[in-house]
């Protein structure tokens, strides 16, 4: 299996996906860096303007998520299914190697990867916003607890990808992902829309309205929880050792935080899906 996670971590460096990618995070990195210049030309005076440059770093990171989960998908989408497609898959099961060890080996090293780049993303954003000037004092220890969920999230989705790809085609696979992440991201919002109306309204329809956005978020999660993992990370980024909280309302926000529940429910998330992934490949007919 370590031949299969090195083979497949040098595979991903040399795909013009990453390469490509590479180029567009630059870019994406370049033009928030510009934005952050012209946004912080002006000094922080009150508790209001260190919100709003909460509200410019929670967009930052989302859209560096985003760039993470498109890197995710355009690598990983042929994992397994490519292999098969391109017939050398029988070259690599020549070898004396168990199926279900090239569906790890490929999660691990396409994971190492991932974790990589994820990390790149993530700590250039924060450096970014301290480098022109931001007035959150991040301390290590919510910068190390966000690069973790931050990590997290692409991992989660990773998961979900090669499992796909173990059973279907690469087509099939690339449909299932972005559904699956849109599915996601849409209910995320939705949740923090219930939370705002339970928050900002009264009254027994507003609440009922609220509760209803609210569970259909908790739903979404669970066929996906990339977003609930992004949240979690814009919670414990902004949110200080003595309890002062940064989260900002609205879409790149975090006005709920999943459960420990939840987590352990994305654990065995994970092992389910590297389990079945690898069950049902090492039944699929060749």
């Amino acid at each position: 299996m370590t031949t299969i996670i090195k083979y497949t971590f040098k595979e991903m460096l040399k795909k013009r996906a990453f390469l490509l990618v590479s180029i567009l995070s630059l870019l994406y990195l370049s033009i928030y860096a510009f934005g952050l210049s012209r946004i912080f030309d002006r000094p922080a005076s009150s508790i209001f303007d260190i919100i709003v440059e909460s509200q410019i770093l929670s967009a930052g990171l989302f859209f560096a998520n985003f760039i993470v989960a498109f890197l995710v998908v355009l690598t990983s989408v042929n994992a397994i299914s490519g292999e098969i497609e391109s017939c050398t898959i029988y070259s690599i099961l020549s070898k004396p190697i168990k199926r279900y060890e090239l569906v790890l080996g490929k999660f691990i090293g396409l994971g190492a990867m991932i974790v990589i780049y994820s990390s790149i993303m993530f700590l250039s954003v924060i450096g970014l916003n301290i480098w022109f000037g931001s007035k959150i004092n991040f301390g290590w220890d919510n910068i190390l607890k966000g690069l973790f969920f931050f990590d997290l999230g692409p991992i989660v989705f990773l998961a979900l990808i090669i499992a796909s790809s173990s059973i279907f085609s690469t087509v099939n696979t690339g449909i299932i992902a972005i559904m699956a992440y849109g599915i996601a991201l849409v209910g995320g919002v939705l949740e923090q829309i219930g939370y705002a109306i339970q928050q900002g309204t009264a009254g027994t329809l507003a609440s009922n309205s609220g509760e209803s956005l609210i569970n259909a978020g908790i739903l979404t999660s669970l066929i996906l929880p990339t977003d609930v993992i992004y949240r979690k990370m814009i919670a414990v980024l902004l949110t200080k050792s003595s309890g002062i909280s940064f989260m900002t309302q609205g879409f790149f926000g975090g006005m709920s935080q999943p459960s420990i529940y939840m987590f352990i429910y994305i654990f065995f998330y994970v092992v389910f899906l590297l389990y079945y992934g690898a069950k049902r490949f090492s039944q699929r007919d060749l």
